[in-house]
């Protein structure tokens, strides 16, 4: 006796995937993604075509050739002020040693208001162990002190950082001057800047 064996119907009848609701739900989550985010990335990206700044660029027309005597260059980034300083990075101190100066030297690296409050931080080019940062802030009528301490860091040093509250300069008309000064054993130094 044979047996007559028939095919068992598949309980489970495989379908394409492109035909699954799941794949369309997910490719349009990511085309969408991709609409959105894209043109953000792109945009922050710094351009590499175009030219460099002639401040960069040379030619055999432009070099100066040893014979002629070497002058510093001036480059954009040595010619920003306190003022408009975008706070990333202190700026590069070019010249002698800064430990061996008489006075206290540096710059104010962010001088800026976010919300109300007003945010100041001070580089100081020496490396300093102790000392104090004492502000002065004035608008020509008001005048609001404070003071912090000095941090050491690895060559340099900072002010711990003036975090001043909208309700302390409610007063206070803009442009506000910015004056601190530092004082570390017998080295006194003056930083000044404006916020508008």
């Amino acid at each position: 006796m044979q047996q007559n064996k028939q095919p068992t119907p598949s309980i489970h009848r495989h379908r394409p995937f492109y035909k699954l609701p799941v794949f369309w739900v997910i490719l349009t989550a990511l085309v969408v993604a991709g609409v959105i985010f894209v043109p953000r990335v792109l945009a922050k990206k710094p351009s590499t075509t175009g030219t460099q700044p002639p401040s960069q660029t040379t030619s055999s027309a432009t070099k100066p050739d040893a014979s002629q005597s070497s002058e510093t260059k001036t480059t954009p980034s040595d010619t920003t002020t306190s003022a408009d300083y975008d706070g990333k990075t202190p700026t590069k101190y070019d010249g002698e040693d800064p430990n061996t100066s008489a006075s206290l030297t540096g710059s104010l690296t962010a001088a800026r208001f976010s919300g109300d409050n007003l945010i100041l931080r001070v580089n100081i080019d020496q490396y300093l162990s102790s000392g104090t940062c004492n502000l002065t802030i004035s608008d020509g009528t008001h005048t609001l002190a404070k003071s912090a301490n000095l941090i050491p860091s690895a060559a340099t040093s900072t002010c711990e950082g003036f975090d001043i509250a909208g309700s302390e300069l409610s007063n206070f008309a803009r442009p506000l001057s910015i004056t601190i000064r530092l004082t570390s054993g017998d080295k006194t130094g003056t930083i000044e800047g404006k916020v508008e």
